[in-house]
This record gives structure tokens, sequence and C-alpha cells, in this order.
């Protein structure tokens, strides 16, 4: 059992906590925030009603550990380091991770809101992940956007959140074809490369 402390972050269907006695830990939590259906309800009665997931929590969960169990070894370091589900002090389920620093020691900023200048490699790898976790065995993220993916250093990236998969997308059976996965999630990178104005060879 674990006891959250003070909010690192606010999401959208969740906030980060951190985690006391742990400090390189965080810990995401569910939180009734988006409107549904005339009111804030758990965003558990979202999912389930919109997409057949009854905990959104143990589903990100479960989505990690599939991609973990295809991905080289090397290419590890570059997904974020989740620990499980867990109960905290006051009831709440949160789902544990560690929190990614960046390599002047602060929180490593998204995409969205890097400065810096990035290098080919950092591109390099983001390549790799596509061919050889994704494309190679047929699995999706489908949540490869510029807010999912952190900057360790301008060379090295971190890929966040995996909530999204295609058992979310139950009306759309053709997404369980690897053919139509592969092709959903290139979709999903070309757009990232043409945001950050990136051309690869």
């Amino acid at each position: 059992m674990i006891k959250l402390g003070p909010q690192i972050i606010k999401g959208g269907w969740c906030q980060i906590m951190s985690v006391q006695d742990h400090p390189e830990l965080c810990a995401k939590i569910l939180v009734p925030r988006r409107r549904f259906q005339g009111g804030q309800p758990d965003p558990n009665v979202i999912v389930s009603q919109k997409y057949g997931i009854e905990d959104f929590l143990d589903y990100e969960w479960a989505n990690y550990q599939k991609i973990m169990a295809v991905c080289p070894e090397d290419l590890r370091q570059y997904f974020v380091d989740m620990r499980g589900v867990e109960i905290a002090e006051d009831g709440r389920k949160a789902l544990l991770m560690r929190i990614v620093h960046d390599d002047q020691g602060g929180p490593a900023p998204n995409l969205v809101k890097n400065t810096r200048q990035l290098t080919p490699e950092f591109w390099t790898v983001m390549e790799r992940i596509r061919k050889e976790v994704f494309l190679a065995n047929s699995i999706d993220h489908f949540g490869i956007v510029r807010r999912n993916i952190l900057v360790q250093s301008p060379s090295h990236p971190v890929i966040i959140d995996f909530q999204t998969g295609r058992e979310r997308f139950r009306g759309q059976f053709w997404l369980r074809h690897p053919c139509f996965v592969r092709q959903k999630v290139n979709r999903y990178f070309q757009k990232l490369y043409k945001e950050m104005g990136v051309t690869l060879s």
C-alpha cells in the first residue's frame, strides 16, 4: 500500500501524484473531471460504456506489459518504467511509474513543451520503435502524439501513456487485422514527423 503526496500534473482522465517515501516514483490516478451524460462520473464508467473497458488503469498496465513483452531489450529504455497498479491508503487505485527526468535534472518535458534542439538520433530511435516494436509485432500504441513523448535528452525520447489500443475500438473490427493495425501506426508516426518538421531519409 502506498501513500500519495501532492499533485504533480493535472490531466484529462487523470492526475499524476507524487508518492510519499518514494521520490523516484509517481502515481497516476483517475479523477471524475470529464463531463459525460450530464455529470462527471468516474472515468471507468465512461470507458466502460463507450469502449467496453472495465478498469482504465488495469487496461493501461496490461497494454504496457504487452508492448514490453515484444520490445527488444535495448529499446525498453525508451518507454517509461511502469511498476504496476497498487491501492493507496485513501482507497484509490494508482498506476505506479518512475518519474522521467531530463539530463539537466528537471522533469522531462514532452514534445509540446520542449524548447531544445533534438538530434537526428532522437528520430532514429523513434523509427526503430516504429519498425521493431509496433510494425514487427502488429501491435498498436495509437497514442504516438507529441504530448506522450518526453525528452529525456536531445537524443533520448521516452514514450508514456498506454491507455489507447485496439480493444478500445471495439466497433471497428477491421483494426484487429494486422495489416490495418500497421497502417494506423504508420499514420500516427507520419503525423508526428510532419508536426515536428522531421524529414527522414
